[in-house]
């Protein structure tokens, strides 16, 4: 087997506002046990003594070996992807930024930009939690998710942390009769034989076989109320996710929809899986 030798791409922007970034960025990294490299993007040419110090604050706040360090001219989102498209990066690290004024809005652009664009995995930071110890991870239900629980149970175990595995089910239209008679409990779920039902118990057995402490969880209704209030009454300290559903075109489009909203009103940072870390 070939060694990957991925590095982990945090993205620096003013200090102290990066702090949680870099402080996420660089747990993760320690848990992966990939490099660090440190990325910041200015946009003006006067920037670039602050900027240096900037990143020399941050290897100090790490205290972690850092691989790379790299100063660059142009617009914040197409510097970021162009760096992680050019070199050997599984994870790009990015702020959450809540939005109080114009440059906040901004830097919520540069977010949202990253996290739909890039090729490879995208952590939103937010907070500065010590350690991992619950993982939400989330599952469409279907094959393609097998990608999602895969990575989530890796970083799971390596934080030694407990995961809740959740799918949301969306429930029918009001204006079908038989609505309650239709929506089956969990365990009934999990005894039929559907693409559903076998993907949640490979996960499950999944999960039990990579040691990891897990519980499984099926909530009903519109996807994003019910994944964020899952997040808010389950004090998690990261939320994982896919890029988008895979079961139809419809909740195809709609993810890219949903994917913004979860990073924006999610209490925890948020870990959008695109390949193996």
């Amino acid at each position: 087997m070939v060694e990957r030798n991925m590095n982990v791409l945090i993205c620096v922007s003013s200090m102290p506002h990066a702090q949680s970034t870099v402080m996420m960025g660089s747990l993760m990294a320690k848990l992966l046990g990939h490099p660090i490299s440190l990325l910041k993007v200015i946009t003006d040419e006067e920037e670039a003594e602050t900027a240096a110090s900037t990143l020399e604050t941050v290897q100090k706040l790490i205290q972690l070996p850092v691989a790379e360090t790299a100063v660059t001219l142009g617009a914040p989102a197409k510097e970021i992807l162009r760096k992680a498209e050019s070199g050997r990066y599984d994870l790009i690290v990015v702020g959450a930024h809540a939005i109080r004024t114009l440059w906040d809005q901004f830097l919520q652009s540069v977010t949202h930009k990253v996290a739909n664009q890039a090729t490879v995995s995208v952590l939103v930071a937010r907070g500065e939690p010590k350690q991992l110890r619950h993982l939400l991870i989330c599952t469409s239900g279907y094959v393609n998710s097998e990608i999602v629980v895969r990575n989530g149970a890796a970083l799971a175990r390596a934080a030694q942390a407990k995961v809740t595995l959740l799918h949301v089910a969306e429930s029918m239209p009001a204006m079908y009769a038989g609505l309650d008679e239709m929506e089956e409990t969990l365990p009934e779920l999990l005894q039929t034989d559907t693409p559903l039902a076998r993907h949640l118990k490979w996960a499950s057995e999944y999960l039990l076989q990579t040691q990891v402490l897990a519980e499984l969880k099926l909530r009903r209704g519109i996807v994003l109320d019910e994944l964020l209030d899952e997040a808010q009454e389950g004090a998690y300290d990261l939320i994982v996710v896919g890029t988008r559903a895979e079961y139809n075109v419809l909740s195809s489009l709609l993810m890219g929809q949903v994917t913004p909203k979860i990073i924006d009103n999610a209490p925890c940072s948020v870990l959008i899986i695109r390949g193996d870390l």
